[in-house]
């Protein structure tokens, strides 16, 4: 009887990585808004730190290899590019 290693299919490092781009991201979007209260240059740097969060959940949609949102990379990426748009809307539309 040949033995088989264990697979797992389920790519949990990419649903782990998309949470820990929009934890970062909040995180320092709240530090801006704190360190730069009514600030214009609180604004810049939250859409540059938007824009570089967008550009981690890319590369990482990109190294799953383009997977559907119905899995768990796919929900995982989607959930945290929803939250990170969010996050930046207070700064946007203030």
């Amino acid at each position: 009887m040949e033995e088989r290693g264990f697979t797992n299919r389920l790519d949990v490092f990419t649903l782990a990585a998309a949470m820990v781009v929009w934890s970062a991201h909040f995180m320092l979007l709240w530090i801006a808004s704190i360190a730069l209260p009514a600030h214009p240059a609180a604004r810049w740097i939250g859409g540059v730190l938007t824009l570089a969060a967008f550009a981690a959940l890319w590369f990482l949609w990109r190294r799953a290899g383009r997977p559907a949102i119905v899995t768990l990379p796919g929900l995982g990426i989607a959930l945290a590019t929803v939250g990170t748009f969010y996050g930046v809307l207070p700064a946007l539309l203030s």
